[in-house]
Formats: C-alpha cells, sequence, structure tokens
C-alpha cells in the first residue's frame, strides 16, 4: 500500500439548523451531509476517517451543505477488492448526495484526490484547498525509511502492531496542539484494518497529476505546516508553481494533519479563502 494521507471536505451554504445525513454511494462509500446550500466536500487523510474533519464542521455548515466521506477501506466504507479510481469514488458521493459544483478541501492523500478529480472534472469543482497536500506523480526526493517497519509489521500479518507504529510516525505527529494526540491514536487504531489488505487496485490517474496541474483553472489555496515534513513541503512548492494564481498559506509550529494541530488558524485561512471568491 502507497503511503498517501487523504483529507476531503465538500461544503455548500446552509440555511437553519443542521441535521446529519447519512448513505452509501453507488461504490460504496458511506459518507455523511449537513447544513445545505453549495457543497463542500471535506477528503480526509490516510489511516484516519471522516471524523478528523470535526474541528471544521461547525464553522463550514453554517454557511455550505458539508459532506464528508470515508475513503475507500477506510471507516465505515467498503474494502478494496476490484480496481477504483479514487476521484471516480469522489464523483459517486456527489452524484449520491445531489451536489453538481463543489468546494473540494482535501488533506494529504485527500488532497491528491481533490486534485485528480479538479483535473477530470473541472465544471463540478468551484475551489480547492489542498492540505499538507499529497500529489499523484510526486516521488519524494529521499526514501521514506520511517515508514518501513510498519510495512515490515503489516506484512507480517500484524495489523495492530503495524497501526500502533504507525500512529508512532512523524506524519501523525502533533507539533503544536497536543490535545488532538489522542483524537489521532484512536482514529488511526480504529481503522486498523487498513493494515490488513494484501492488495490495494488503485488505478491512479495517467497522466499524473504532477504534469497536468495547468488544466486546473479553478481558485486554489494550498495551506501546509511549518513543521510538517520536508516532501510535503516540497509537494507543496510545486503545486502552487504549477496552479495558475494558487495561494499558499503556512501555518506556524504545526505538523502534517494541520486541521487538527492549529484548528484556529487552519478554519481562519479556510474562511478567508472562501470568503474572497
Amino acid at each position: 500500500m502507497r503511503l498517501k494521507t487523504l483529507l476531503l471536505l465538500v461544503l455548500v451554504p446552509a440555511a437553519g439548523a443542521a441535521q446529519i445525513a447519512t448513505g452509501t454511494s453507488s461504490a460504496g462509500l458511506f459518507y455523511e451531509t449537513s447544513g445545505a446550500g453549495e457543497g463542500d466536500v471535506l477528503v480526509h487523510a490516510f489511516s484516519l476517517d471522516r471524523r478528523m474533519w470535526a474541528p471544521q464542521i461547525a464553522m463550514l455548515e453554517g454557511r455550505f451543505r458539508v459532506v464528508r466521506y470515508d475513503l475507500r477501506g477506510h471507516g465505515k466504507s467498503e474494502a478494496p477488492s476490484a480496481p477504483y479510481a479514487t476521484h471516480e469514488d469522489l464523483r459517486s458521493v456527489l452524484d449520491a448526495v445531489g451536489v453538481r459544483r463543489a468546494t473540494l478541501i482535501g488533506l494529504s492523500a485527500g488532497a491528491e484526490v481533490a486534485t485528480d478529480f479538479a483535473i477530470m472534472y473541472p465544471d463540478r469543482v468551484a475551489r480547492v484547498i489542498l492540505a499538507s497536500p499529497g500529489l499523484s506523480g510526486y516521488v519524494p526526493p529521499t526514501p521514506l525509511t520511517w515508514t518501513q517497519p510498519v510495512f515490515q509489521a503489516a506484512g507480517a500479518g500484524d495489523s495492530e502492531r503495524a497501526a500502533k507504529l504507525w500512529a508512532d510516525t512523524p506524519i501523525m505527529a502533533l507539533r503544536n496542539d497536543l490535545t488532538a494526540a489522542s483524537t489521532v491514536r484512536d482514529l488511526v487504531m480504529s481503522n486498523v484494518r487498513l493494515w490488513s489488505y494484501r492488495t490495494n487496485p488503485v488505478q491512479r490517474l495517467t497522466p499524473p497529476a504532477i504534469n497536468r496541474l495547468s488544466e486546473i483553472k479553478c481558485p486554489a489555496l494550498v495551506i501546509i505546516g511549518e513543521e510538517d515534513l520536508p516532501h510535503i513541503k516540497d509537494a507543496a512548492r510545486v503545486l502552487v508553481g504549477g496552479i495558475s494564481g494558487a495561494k499558499l498559506v503556512t501555518i506556524p509550529r504545526a505538523g502534517h494533519l494541520v486541521n487538527l494541530d492549529a484548528r484556529e488558524a487552519f478554519n481562519q485561512a479556510v474562511e478567508s479563502f472562501i470568503a474572497a471568491r
């Protein structure tokens, strides 16, 4: 399984008290919606699930219909068993909830999904917010050796140990707000089944997004934490350089899970970008 962290958020302006509705898309992906109005979709990071967006929901559903879903194999969504594409999974969620055009908010692997979707379905994207971004086609300049013990445990069939080791990796570490550390660990451990999958038949975007960033014409914001890993910050620079007019916001002292590690600063950056667009 490839190392990515995914996070996606869909927003729609709300009218009245927000009530949560749930469902499953035609592709077997579980989702929740609240609020009403223009669509806003949240895409979560690898090894977590839709619940990671809890600090953003109240802020968003006052203005949008907020959609958050579990990536394939995460949370309550179906496990990968046949070839699939993550951007098509996202399309199945938008179709299921009746959202024609949305703001996409993705974190890590979720940002990769949002970017791929914006390339494949430009008419369905109002704006993209890419946090701590993954990017299809991007290869880190140096090997991520800190992942080796995790994948060794998974390969040996010890899924629980793999999840525990993953929760202790630098990409899961909070640098600013340690009060959310137990939440991160609980989310990782509740998705322990990820480490039991022997295959992941995902079909990657071809050509990859790294070679097609000029195709993204909607407003774009890239958010990174000052203390995120070097290869993530490098991917962010590639995105900002490749998407015309893209803005970059760096949040001081925050790590990779920036929406949890610096929730107020993250929310403010999102609100300001949406208000200006």
